[in-house]
């Protein structure tokens, strides 16, 4: 009997550390005035570990005018998800990214280099706006160009 008592305490020990951190990471958010779903609420205290930035990813969508305030909640309660976190929300709002970048580098300063590699690594499409969009438009040209000047058009005008 004192052996079951004493595994449902362990077992209840670990769950609710698990709890307590993602509750830490909620009550960041809502302390932060950020607007949620009770769904987004209650996805943020189901998320452990990386997939809580996912869930942070998810709330940038949502309200990306929110996104560096997301950003400094979420990296505040998990440092040691700075960079996880950071990648997430440039992916879900590019255009947000040196205020994403920014907040996080404020809310766990060791850790600058990680982060900016994470905004980086994960900011193609907030580059596509400039740099990579010209390749892009050069590639489109160029292939349509090869396509269609390959006599797609003439060859099925003339028959």
């Amino acid at each position: 009997m004192r052996k079951t008592l004493i595994s449902m305490a362990i077992a209840l020990a670990a769950v609710s550390g698990s709890a307590m951190a993602d509750q830490a990471t909620l009550s960041a958010l809502q302390a932060a005035n950020i607007t949620m779903t009770a769904a987004q609420s209650e996805a943020v205290l189901a998320a452990e570990g990386e997939a809580i930035a996912a869930a942070i990813g998810a709330l940038v969508t949502a309200n990306p005018e929110q996104a560096a305030a997301i950003v400094s909640a979420a990296v505040s309660a998990n440092p040691g998800l700075a960079a996880s976190i950071t990648s997430a929300a440039v992916k879900a709002a590019p255009a947000q990214k040196a205020s994403i970048s920014a907040a996080a580098i404020a809310a766990a300063p060791g850790q600058e280099s990680a982060i900016n590699a994470a905004a980086n690594s994960a900011s193609p499409s907030a580059g596509q706006g400039s740099a990579t969009g010209g390749a892009t438009s050069i590639q489109t040209s160029g292939t349509p160009s090869s396509s269609g000047g390959g006599g797609g058009s003439s060859t099925a005008s003339p028959n």
